[in-house]
């Protein structure tokens, strides 16, 4: 071996072992904001997130459940940036539209007017559902989302920063989704690599299994970078991946300004929407003289 040859191979192990050094002994963690700017300026910066204006996503999901049952699904996701509302969802398999246009949720299913006051608050929850993991980083800045910290993990052996979410108990539309989240970060790139929404307790031994969502590829839409692929992966109560699988295609089109009455205004006649949920208490009885 040449002298040459020994320098070469001494600076690239010296360069594996500082590498190795800096990933079991990282710098200090960013504070969750740096985090947070970091991250969508990675994908392209929230100022073009919030131009985007009206956005449309074409979902099309193959799951196969734990039992090994297999299916597919189509979904329309329409918002407003940043979301989640205003918005709209529409299910064409079953002939369904939910939307919100800022002030309340409205239904039509099977083209008659959903009369259920909790539609109200509840489409604003459904949209979140979807939208929420879809728009990592960007949705981490949306009303009730708070990162609580950050601190250094690995995820398949890469270096990550991982922070903590805490999140509104009436965030998502069902409390089968925790309140409790972590989201993955690249330690070089700030790039999303990864969000866990782990198991939730039920009570009286009923536990909801937890959520791993993962993305591959990506497609620019005035200027932002959004994943063309989203995996799903349950967990059980110990984090473990289980057979549970849904993967997701999406495809984002920009709309214009015009669209917004049309997509998100409720069309239903006002004398024809639900009234407003009002408990009703029972009368005091009557005074004694």
């Amino acid at each position: 071996m040449t002298k040459e040859s020994r320098a070469c191979l001494i600076l690239a192990a010296a360069a594996l072992a500082a590498a190795s050094a800096r990933a079991a002994a990282p710098d200090a963690p960013p504070s969750p904001d740096e985090a947070l700017r970091h991250a969508s300026e990675t994908v392209g910066g929230v100022d073009a997130f919030r131009g985007l204006g009206i956005v449309a996503i074409d979902v099309t999901s193959e799951e196969v459940t734990q039992d090994g049952h297999t299916s597919a699904r189509h979904t329309r996701l329409f918002f407003r940036t940043p979301g989640p509302v205003p918005g709209r969802l529409e299910f064409p398999d079953s002939n369904v539209v939910l939307g919100d246009d800022g002030n309340g949720g409205w239904g039509v299913i099977k083209e008659h007017a959903d009369g259920r006051p909790s539609t109200a608050f509840m489409v604003k929850r459904s949209l979140t559902n979807y939208l929420f993991p879809i728009l990592l980083p960007f949705s981490l800045a949306w009303e009730g989302v708070s990162v609580t910290d950050v601190r250094a993990a690995t995820v398949n052996g890469k270096p990550v920063w991982r922070l903590s979410i805490n999140l509104p108990h009436t965030f998502f539309d069902t409390s089968q989704i925790s309140s409790t989240w972590t989201v993955d970060l690249d330690r070089d790139s700030f790039a999303v690599v990864r969000a866990d929404s782990p198991a939730t307790d039920l009570g009286k031994g009923v536990t909801a299994d937890g959520m791993r969502f993962s993305w591959n590829g990506a497609v620019r839409v005035g200027g932002v970078r959004l994943p063309v692929e989203q995996r799903l992966v349950g967990l059980d109560p110990e984090e473990r991946e289980k057979t549970h699988t849904r993967l997701d295609h999406l495809k984002f089109r920009q709309l214009p300004d015009s669209e917004a009455a049309k997509l998100f205004g409720n069309p239903i006649p006002p004398d024809q929407r639900p009234k407003p949920y009002r408990p009703q208490f029972p009368a005091a009885p009557p005074a004694k003289p």
